[in-house]
């Protein structure tokens, strides 16, 4: 066996990867002893090699026409890991947030309809102490309407900042606060309300009038929030990361997207909603005077 036998595979390998300079030195023509071999490169390369560089060259052209599609390319080793851009992913985003809002919403009617129109529901709640149905309706008040304020002055700060890293983390965040602060709030207080109605007027049928014009408002407030404050959420958030992305934001003082300018507006007149709730649910108009005669009547 000899290693004129192997000489053609050899040169076929080494000529395929291009790497001349990691030829073995056995077959080097300057450290090889003993009978010299004549091997003629060209008729091995043609009639063992494949024409492997040019299907290369082909799959890198096309993965050069994607790369406008690819968002980040991630190399492992020798291996190109593409991650495709999620163009969509706002728009999912906001169909699972509007679903989890209709669930809350339905489930949350559902209760105060079953106490206004059937009577006590569950039974269990009328067992339950004034005081701590009291303390529930006073936190979840609290955190329902330091909610709404707080991120009224949160987002009115960032835009009068101007700066395109604080605008872009705000509205990636603030609906993780309307998630995590108001909306509970906003739950346990109508929950421990009505738990109010239960022991001190005997249910929420029979409750005295200020308590139908606390869900009127907060009926009102809803419908404003929906329709100014969640429906501008998203596209408040593509004007700001379209302004980022432009010359524009990078120039000092320079005018953030109309949109975020109008939604001050919104939140100020939620704030207003806000206040008016509190004001309700404190004068008690057409309640109070029974508990106060002494007082003259406010409404």
């Amino acid at each position: 066996m000899t290693p004129r036998r192997y000489a053609p595979l050899v040169a076929a390998i080494v000529a395929a990867n291009s790497a001349d300079a990691f030829a073995p030195a056995a077959f080097s023509a300057t450290t090889r002893t003993g009978p010299a071999l004549s091997i003629n490169h060209s008729s091995c390369l043609h009639a063992t090699s494949k024409p492997e560089t040019s299907e290369k060259t082909e799959d890198l052209s096309v993965v050069d026409m994607a790369v406008p599609e690819i968002e980040d390319i991630v190399v492992n080793g020798n291996n190109a890991v593409s991650l495709p851009v999620e163009e969509n992913w706002e728009e999912e985003s906001k169909f699972v947030e509007l679903a989890g809002l209709a669930v809350w919403m339905t489930s949350l009617s559902g209760f105060i309809f079953a106490n206004n129109w059937i009577g006590p529901w569950p039974a269990a709640m009328s067992h339950v102490p004034e005081r701590i149905y009291f303390t529930g309706h006073m936190l979840g008040g609290m955190l329902f309407g330091g909610g709404v304020i707080m991120t009224t002055a949160l987002e009115w700060l960032c835009v009068k900042n101007r700066q395109p890293a604080v605008l872009q983390f705000y509205f990636d965040k603030v609906p993780l606060l309307d998630m995590a602060v108001v909306l509970p709030g906003l739950t346990i207080a109508m929950i421990s309300g009505t738990g109010l109605c239960i022991t001190r007027y005997g249910g929420l049928g029979i409750a005295p009038p200020h308590i139908p014009v606390v869900f009127y408002c907060l009926t009102a407030f809803a419908a404003w929030w929906a329709a100014t404050d969640l429906a501008t959420q998203g596209k408040a958030m593509r004007a700001v990361d379209e302004w980022v992305a432009s010359p524009e934001s990078k120039k000092e003082g320079a005018a953030v997207p109309q949109i975020v300018e109008d939604r001050f507006v919104s939140n100020i007149v939620s704030c207003g909603f806000v206040v008016a709730l509190y004001a309700i649910m404190v004068l008690k108009p057409g309640t109070l005077p029974q508990y106060t005669p002494h007082l003259p009547n406010f409404f």
